[in-house]
């Protein structure tokens, strides 16, 4: 279906964005936690929720990766789809909304570097293969040397990401101009070594206050697109933050209401760019410019 990924400039709500999306969509769908700074739903939305009667611990999670993956490559196995789904844990009571939750610690994140290509494999097969709707919670940019911190960001992942979103909260000036001065960089990062800088989108927090940023205020300052914009339900987003005691018609909250009418275009826009890359990848294949040179001395020998 998709994979969408997203991040902020400043600490914006990513992880609750997240959850929120991955909430409504109608499509089953997997929420990778690859905020390298350390998980927060295992501590928070997570820790009441049982699977077989058990809790989630610390032996679950995308930490463990690391060490399932060098035990598959000692014994020459290729394939990290059984440890990952291991390591998968519901979100809801649905059974087709999982989460795989993140680190436990941040320290964990350089113990990643040789498993993202694989980690990235199963995740586009959870996307193409299975249908499901893939959302990676990407945390916080970390730059360095004007790219993307190679452990203290999840850049292979948002290199491979159908659509990545920069997650900006319009009544908080930070969250603008710090996400304003990130903007480029992720422009040239995505168009230099991911999907292309068309890959990036724009998704804003609304609270409905009169002093926020207009998003056609946004739109002109950034030079980017809106993708979608989140009501930002204080209620619903308590919860989703924080766990405990859901709040009464909390699919009716105006945080997944909006959320729900924001992931349909998402997956849309999403799939058109996957279709337009491989068209594009097709047409520069060897194969296809062999058969262009050779049309071409065809017409030319007809000619004559």
């Amino acid at each position: 279906m998709a994979m969408i990924a997203l991040v902020s400039a400043a600490s914006d709500g990513v992880t609750t964005t997240a959850t929120a999306l991955a909430l409504s969509s109608r499509q089953s769908v997997l929420l990778a936690e690859c905020d390298m700074s350390g998980s927060k739903l295992r501590h928070r939305l997570l820790r009441d929720i049982r699977l077989g009667g058990q809790i989630l611990n610390g032996n679950i999670g995308l930490h463990k990766l690391a060490e399932a993956y060098w035990s598959s490559a000692a014994a020459g196995v290729q394939d990290l789809a059984p440890q990952v789904d291991a390591h998968l844990w519901p979100m809801d009571d649905s059974g087709r909304r999982l989460v795989l939750p993140g680190l436990t610690d941040p320290r964990q994140a350089a113990s990643l570097t040789e498993v993202w290509p694989s980690l990235i494999e199963v995740l586009q097969m959870t996307d193409h293969t299975h249908q499901w709707d893939v959302i990676v919670d990407g945390g916080r940019l970390v730059w360095e040397n004007g790219r993307l911190h190679p452990v203290l960001t999840p850049s292979p992942v948002l290199h491979q990401a159908d659509v990545v979103l920069l997650v900006v909260r319009l009544a908080d000036p930070a969250s603008v101009y710090l996400a304003s001065a990130a903007i480029e960089g992720l422009q040239d990062e995505l168009g230099q070594h991911g999907n292309g800088a068309r890959a990036l989108g724009l998704l804003t927090l609304s609270s409905g206050s009169r002093r926020e940023f207009s998003p056609r205020e946004v739109e002109a300052k950034f030079e980017a697109e809106i993708m979608g914009s989140l009501a930002w339900d204080e209620r619903a987003a308590a919860y989703l933050s924080a766990g405990g005691v859901p709040p009464r018609n909390l699919a009716r909250s105006s945080l997944l209401r909006s959320a729900r009418d924001v992931v349909g275009p998402l997956r849309a826009y999403a799939q058109r760019r996957r279709t337009n890359l491989d068209m594009r990848a097709r047409s520069m294949s060897p194969a296809v410019l062999t058969q262009v040179r050779q049309l071409g001395m065809r017409r030319r020998g007809e000619g004559e």
